[in-house]
């Protein structure tokens, strides 16, 4: 079915050109599916389900080596953990100051809906391990309008309500029960139309793409081909006419190898000729064409079967989202963690059947019996090997002579050992990592360290592109949201409310909240938990703000996942928040009023230490003072005796000098008088 505008212009494609044109890019999608890209998924789901490589012999070791099962799985469960760790998967981040509630909003209502509102972990699950076995995992999201029923009982409803409820289109009232007041307890159920949101993990079969393809949103042919009855066509909505005149000999099974492959243990599906049961192959194919003629190509969205155009829509956007554990460059199909591993699994299994082939002719030899000693029941009873077993023979001649067969278990456990290695190398997934290494205590720390640095770089490489395809598809799930425009209770900040999606932009930043490296779940609570630290002392100098500590608690709870922030801190930039006045216990009082007490005495008698002390020192002072001035006032004493006692020496000296000069004088006098010398 055409639009009617496609009609209107002498240039709009018709619908038998828009069929041939499909039809031909279906034929070449299918072609390269064909080619050498299914042939190496179909190969890497035979290495996962460690299958026989078709070239086992009969009474030989047949073991096969689970290598490509091993690192997938262990990849698969370590990158899950990491991101379903939280309550949130992807939170979305306003642009512009103002639109911060609406993206709380969306970050709410899109991880609600995917985690809750279906089976995410399911989703997540198929996608991932899809991609790490086939090169490629793909998601399709989508939206669609379902009735709901709904049930619930109003209580206090008068007359006149009642009377409307049961003129309501869409209501049906069940029970109505009056009360001694006159109002009534009714029971309704309603029908409405909701929107629901679904996103689907798509089989690499059922995936169709052009080549060389970049990107999945790329200008290119991309189509989901999956089988449908034609009761599921007319529940999606297409007319039921049109749908009954679609030719049953469409449906046949005919999935490629990699399906095969996949359901090997399930057997066929068996096809149904009962009305509306019949099975067609339905196309959901996005193609960029200029459907109206205007000069401008669209991308448009086109349900058909076979040859018949079931409708044809004008679209924003693909809902096809890829992942690709290891992306080539250029390219939309990258490598698998399965490339990466197969040659390995192929070359131990090899090792591990010759290995046990040896053993099994070491413990039970080829046996070389002369002709002589053959009978008719010999050969069987030598087959035949079990304790205690009798040989029948005939003669004399010798007896059966075991042939020694060269074997050398350590060659083979040696190889095995290097093949280990090689894997390590290849994937990053190391015994360490896995807790299988018994001696690791024989190792360094430091070389420990290494190890598991090494192996966590491949997963948190793998794990990033798997975040960058989620915070794809998310951003995909906001627009629909934006599209469908119905309102959603979404809970923000510990309480519902009513959110309109029209008034989100479509355009915010998607971020992914998984373990990368230093934010490894434990590591960042151990992370926040030396942040609030520091956060303490930065706010007693005013380097944060009760808002920064707020901020660091909420991520803490929810890298915990212990549920909504709100229970357990208050937003202090929440609307009346007023930080709590902590009341006073009396204890608390008693012990602090005793505490100053016992300081006022403390101090008091530290006082009065220190006034004696003081007074003490001013009594030593003065008594060192008086005793210096009695010693002054003694050497005074003593050195003014001393000079008296000199001066009179030298006055008693003088005398003594005056009196022979006077003595001599006489005597002199004398002399000369009795006429002696005067010279004498």
């Amino acid at each position: 079915m055409m639009d009617d505008d496609a009609l209107e212009k002498p240039n709009a494609i018709g619908e038998i050109e828009l069929v041939a044109l499909l039809q031909d890019q279906e034929r070449l999608a299918v072609s390269y599916r064909s080619s050498e890209l299914a042939e190496e998924q179909r190969l890497a789901l035979e290495y996962y389900d460690a299958m026989p490589f078709g070239d086992e012999e009969e009474g030989r070791s047949q073991v096969v080596s689970p290598d490509v099962a091993e690192v997938v799985d262990y990849m698969t469960i370590s990158i899950l953990r990491t991101v379903v760790s939280g309550d949130r998967v992807v939170e979305f981040e306003a642009k512009e100051e103002g639109e911060e509630e609406a993206a709380e909003e969306a970050t709410e209502a899109v991880n609600y809906q995917f985690m809750r509102g279906q089976d995410g972990y399911k989703v997540l699950s198929d996608w991932l391990q899809s991609g790490l076995i086939e090169k490629i995992g793909v998601v399709k999201t989508m939206a669609r309008k379902e009735m709901k029923k709904r049930r619930e009982r109003l209580a206090e409803v008068s007359e006149d309500v009642l009377v409307s409820l049961m003129d309501e289109p869409g209501v049906k009232v069940l029970a109505a029960t009056q009360d001694e007041t006159g109002a009534y307890t009714v029971e309704v159920e309603s029908q409405r139309e909701q929107t629901c949101y679904e996103d689907i993990p798509i089989p690499s079969e059922e995936f169709l793409f052009s080549a060389r393809l970049r990107d999945v949103d790329d200008l290119g042919y991309k189509a989901h081909r999956v089988m449908k009855t034609k009761s599921e066509l007319v529940e999606m909505g297409f007319d039921r006419d049109q749908v009954e005149g679609l030719a049953a000999e469409n449906a046949r099974y005919d999935y490629d190898s990699r399906s095969t492959v996949r359901w090997a243990d399930e057997g066929e599906i068996s096809s149904s000729n009962l009305p509306g049961m019949e099975t067609v192959w339905l196309l959901e194919e996005y193609v960029n064409l200029d459907m109206n003629g205007d000069g401008v190509a669209e991308l448009v969205q086109i349900f058909r079967v076979d040859n018949t155009i079931l409708s044809t829509e004008r679209v924003e956007n693909n809902p096809f989202v890829v992942f690709t554990p290891f992306p080539r460059a250029h390219r939309m199909v990258g490598n698998s963690l399965a490339d990466k591993v197969m040659d390995i699994q192929r070359i131990r299994s090899v090792i591990l059947r010759q290995t046990l082939d040896g053993i099994y002719l070491t413990n039970n030899p080829r046996m070389w019996l002369p002709k002589e000693c053959e009978t008719e029941n010999t050969v069987d009873d030598l087959l035949t090997v079990r304790p205690g077993g009798i040989i029948r023979g005939s003669g004399a001649g010798g007896q059966p002579v075991p042939l020694s067969e060269p074997f050398d278990v350590q060659r083979g456990m040696a190889m095995l050992q290097y093949l280990a290695g090689e894997q390590e190398s290849r994937t990053g997934i190391t015994r360490l990592n896995q807790g299988l290494d018994a001696d690791t205590l024989n190792k360094t720390a430091t070389g420990t360290a290494l190890m598991q640095a090494q192996g966590q770089q491949f997963e948190e490489f793998i794990a990033r592109n798997f975040a960058e395809a989620m915070s794809r598809l998310f951003a995909k799930k906001l627009r629909l949201m934006i599209d469908s425009g119905d309102p959603i209770a979404v809970r923000v900040d510990g309480s519902y409310r009513s959110a309109d999606p029209k008034e989100w932009a479509p355009d915010m930043d998607v971020s992914v909240r998984v373990g990368l490296g230093s934010g490894r779940k434990d590591q960042r609570l151990v992370y926040r938990s030396q942040l609030l630290q520091m956060q303490q002392l930065g706010l007693e100098g005013g380097l944060c703000s009760p808002k920064h500590i707020a901020s660091n608690m909420f991520g803490w709870i929810r890298d915990a996942s212990l549920g909504n922030p709100n229970d357990y801190w208050q937003d202090p930039e929440e609307p009346g928040y007023q930080p709590q006045q902590q009341q006073p216990d009396p204890k608390m009082i008693e012990m602090q009023a005793k505490a100053e007490n016992e300081k006022a005495k403390l101090q008091i008698s530290a006082g009065q230490a220190q006034a004696k002390a003081a007074n003490d020192q001013a009594k030593i002072m003065l008594q060192a003072q008086q005793g210096a001035a009695k010693m002054q006032a003694e050497a005074d004493k003593a050195a003014m005796q001393a000079n008296l006692e000199i001066r009179r020496q030298e006055i008693e000296a003088q005398i003594e000098r005056e009196n022979q000069l006077i003595a001599l004088a006489g005597h002199g006098m004398k002399a000369n008088r009795n006429g002696g010398r005067l010279d004498v």
